[in-house]
């Protein structure tokens, strides 16, 4: 038991730390221009969407770009809505580490690590330096996820564990419960669905348990940005509130069609784990795209609800 215990942990942080230093050389080969990119290129709802997009996509963390959005609010050089328009965005882009894990390319984890630092030395001060961190990053993104998988299989014999997660299964909104928690506790959604993935992966959890806790962690990573509201001007603060109440209504609005939902995912795929992460993608952009053209609607509302 200690040694799953120990596993696990060692595994998540593996992951923390590959997704840690993808991230890092994903800035790094982009530039230090994320707060240049997003103020210059929202001029309106649709375009914040976009970068915000491509900016999550580009770092990998969902969470830098909604507090860089805060913190352009905060300083007057966005407006709500446009702020708005990038939280829409960042909710697509940072599907792409859910995709990547779902392709299992394991095998090629080492060696991705092991590249990755051969190239991380050779061009330590140049541009290439930040290409060996994404690569090496990548890999142990990978190699955690798989020693979360491994420690998890004996677990498939404790009765009271499996009764937990069947409890996920069973009740959709003890899957959400379970989502927010992790996810908190972990301070990355995208480790929480990789930890889900996992489970997943060794049958431990089906796909209704899987997207139950998926929702979840979009609900729980909203912390990030209440923490970069605070202390800010009232608009940063409805910048924050509003990124709360998008995905909150997002997953009441599933709810009632999630059967529907399901049905649909299971006809693109019959591997439990690519079915996770396409849905995780499906809701993320469905939910966006839906939401868009009613921005000024969720401003008005987040405006009453903190007012200035």
């Amino acid at each position: 038991m200690v040694g799953t215990a120990v596993g696990m942990v060692l595994g998540i942080l593996i992951f923390l730390v590959g997704l840690k230093t993808m991230t890092q050389g994903l800035r790094i080969a982009a530039g230090k221009r994320l707060r240049w990119i997003l103020e210059r290129s929202t001029a309106s709802p649709a375009r914040g969407l976009i970068t915000g997009a491509v900016a999550t996509a580009l770092t990998q963390s969902s969470s830098a770009t909604i507090a860089a959005a805060v913190g352009l609010v905060d300083a007057k050089l966005l407006s709500l809505e446009q702020a708005l328009g990038i939280i829409l965005g960042a909710n697509i882009g940072t599907t792409l580490t859910a995709q990547l894990i779902s392709f299992r390319w394991v095998n090629g984890a080492p060696w991705a690590i092991g590249l990755g630092v051969v190239i991380f030395l050779l061009g330590r001060n140049t541009r290439w330096g930040a290409v060996g961190c994404i690569v090496a990053g990548a890999g142990g993104l990978l190699w955690g996820i798989e020693l979360v998988s491994a420690a998890v299989r004996p677990l498939t014999h404790l009765a009271y564990l499996a009764n937990l997660i069947l409890e996920w299964e069973n009740s959709i909104y003890s899957g959400i419960l379970a989502g927010i928690i992790l996810t908190v506790i972990l301070q990355s959604s995208s480790a929480t669905i990789g930890l889900v993935m996992a489970l997943a992966g060794e049958g431990f959890l089906g796909l209704s348990g899987g997207i139950a806790v998926v929702l979840g962690s979009n609900i729980g990573t909203v912390l990030t940005s209440l923490i970069a509201s605070i202390g800010t001007i009232p608009e940063a603060r409805q910048t924050a509130v509003g990124d709360l109440l998008f995905n909150c209504l997002g997953v009441m609005a599933v709810l009632p069609v999630m059967d529907l939902f399901l049905r649909l995912l299971e006809a693109g795929s019959q591997d439990v784990v690519r079915q996770i992460a396409n849905g995780h993608a499906l809701f993320n952009m469905t939910t966006a795209l839906i939401a868009l053209p009613c921005i000024k609607y969720l401003a008005r509302m987040v405006r009453r609800l903190i007012p200035s």
